[in-house]
């Protein structure tokens, strides 16, 4: 009897526990933000072609005219011979995909779910335009070398709304990407170039997650967890900060950011050390974090303060 009561207590109490693992779990769940994906327009590739069909008699008309005279020909050989000509335009959407990789950077983030209800967005998407692809250079000495690439960028713009229809964030930004390179040295050349279905695969991966970072950031800003030496954690983990990001720190005093890279990250969180050897003492806990993208303007910027000379 006592061994069925413990039994019985044991079945109680993992029951117990399972359903409060269950509603952690919902309750987690339901304190994701909610965005919801409206429309995704972007542009269209299309060829035209021309189709032709009909029927003709064996003999020219002039054979026909040279037997029964050239009023006659002309009246048989129209009535039996027929020919049209059509255009036919063959359009394919581009960015296809664009709304599942949307969807699954967002959630990628672990702050924020997708669906209706909550945030809504739109975004807009240009064609891709490319410059000319990489080409050899000459080379003149030994110890000389040369590199050509070519590129490809996609102009993007979006609107957050909240659940009101209050637009709250958007903004209008170019992703680039490098199609092709070359090197070319007096003993080696190397070219590499991705083929153009491998190009828009890429360029919807990379502005997916470059919408996901705005979104996310927007909503639960990206800010500092933890100070350890010239060692910061942020808040969000490799989904959007992949190791070798460069990230801009607010400073609590004076002007200015402090640039960190990050050096590891997991699913939740991200540890970036700082970039240089700039003063961290101006870095506190919950400081602004800003994300800078690799192919923007900011991502080439000075690094320490420029020094006047007595």
């Amino acid at each position: 009897m006592k061994l069925r009561i413990r039994l019985n207590a044991l079945i109680g109490l993992l029951a117990i526990a399972s359903t409060v693992s269950f509603l952690s779990t919902a309750v987690n769940a339901q304190g994701l933000q909610r965005v919801n994906v409206g429309t995704i327009t972007s542009t269209q590739s299309c060829t035209y072609y021309r189709n032709y069909s009909g029927s003709k008699l064996e003999y020219s008309e002039e054979y026909y005219a040279r037997v029964w005279g050239a009023a006659a020909a002309a009246r048989y050989y129209a009535a039996h011979t027929t020919w049209r000509s059509w255009v036919v335009k063959d359009c394919q959407s581009n960015f296809q995909t664009m709304r599942s990789a949307v969807e699954a950077a967002l959630a990628s983030s672990g702050r924020l779910t997708t669906g209706r209800g909550g945030y809504s967005l739109d975004i807009t998407i240009s064609d891709i335009g490319e410059t000319a692809p990489a080409r050899s250079l000459p080379v003149d000495g030994p110890n000389d070398y040369s590199t050509s690439w070519g590129t490809a960028s996609a102009t993007v713009s979006f609107t957050l709304k909240d659940a009101a229809g209050r637009s709250i964030d958007g903004g209008v930004v170019t992703k680039q990407i490098e199609m092709s390179r070359t090197i070319d040295t007096a003993d080696l050349s190397v070219r590499v170039s991705e083929p153009g279905e491998s190009v828009y695969d890429l360029m919807q991966r990379e502005v997916a997650q470059m919408i996901a970072r705005r979104i996310a950031f927007k909503i639960h800003p990206l800010r500092v967890t933890a100070i350890e030496d010239d060692l910061v954690e942020l808040n969000y983990g490799g989904a959007l900060l992949p190791v070798g990001s460069i990230v801009d720190v607010s400073k609590s005093r004076g002007i200015g950011v402090v640039r960190y890279r990050v050096i590891s990250a997991t699913g939740s969180d991200a540890a970036a050390q700082v970039d240089g050897d700039n003063d961290t003492s101006d870095i506190d806990l919950g400081n602004l974090v800003t994300f800078i993208e690799d192919d923007s303007d900011a991502a080439s910027a000075r690094r320490f303060r420029r020094k006047r000379l007595p």
